[in-house]
């Protein structure tokens, strides 16, 4: 028993696979699609009122522990004599915008109980919008995942990334988060990833689960220390699963 507590106390330190949700916030998620089902996911962060940061995700499990899918960065904006859709291709503290990625993720179990795996995943692809440069920008990561008392989750992973994803600043850094579910359908979560780019800020929020497949989360946004932008914020998610959140098998 005492072997199994320093064991949740070190995995504090590891990357979360949550089973009631698909990603946190801002970090790459620690749950692998499930064998040919689909998952999609709508994010807005809304960081002015005359715009917002939007993210639309998709991805399809291929199995063995392996998914792919794409997503779609965009800045939208409402500002009078602005173009509903913003276009930034030159490298500047900003990433450039609109991304279309392939992503891709393969997990690799470790161990059973409590459940740890690392997960090795990227996102890569270009402004495929542009006036005057095409620009080819990359999300790396890995990361340790795990599970443990009662469906509570953290996480720990190192990313390394470009300026055109990210925008000027820090290149390798780190991430981490936690939720802790309260009831059956709500939790609460908080992620934050760490650098000096423009991508670093922290989330403090709650999920809630109004059905088996369909999941819904609001939370606040913070810049961290040394990002360069210094906006606050509030974050929207919507997420639609192809199987039952509390089926774990995966593969």
């Amino acid at each position: 028993m005492k072997k199994h507590y320093v064991g949740v106390i070190c995995l504090m330190l590891c990357y979360i696979i949550s089973h009631a949700q698909q990603t946190f916030f801002t970090i790459p998620s620690g749950e692998i699609t499930h064998r040919n089902k689909i998952f999609y996911q709508f994010q807005t962060n809304f960081l002015d009122v005359h715009g917002s940061q939007t993210k639309f995700d998709f991805c399809y499990g291929i199995g063995h522990h392996w998914e792919v899918g794409f997503n779609l960065d965009t800045e939208l904006s409402w500002k009078k004599n602005h173009k509903f859709f913003e276009i930034e291709d030159s490298i500047g503290v900003n990433p450039v915008t609109p991304l279309l990625l392939f992503n891709m993720q393969k997990g690799i179990p470790l161990l059973p109980h409590p459940k740890l795996r690392l997960n090795v995943g990227t996102q890569a692809g270009t402004n495929f919008i542009h006036k005057e440069h095409m620009r080819f920008a990359y999300m790396g990561y890995v990361m340790l995942a795990s599970e443990f008392k009662e469906d509570w989750h953290t996480n720990l992973g190192v990313y390394v990334t470009n300026d055109a994803f990210a925008g000027t600043g820090s290149h390798i850094d780190v991430f981490g988060g936690i939720e802790i579910p309260f009831s059956e359908r709500w939790a609460v979560m908080a992620d934050a990833t760490f650098g000096s780019n423009s991508n670093c800020i922290g989330t403090f929020g709650f999920s809630y689960n109004p059905t088996n497949r369909i999941q819904a989360c609001l939370g606040g946004i913070a810049p961290m220390p040394n990002n360069p932008i210094k906006k606050y914020g509030i974050v929207f998610e919507l997420s639609v699963f192809g199987w039952d959140f509390w089926d774990k098998n995966e593969d």
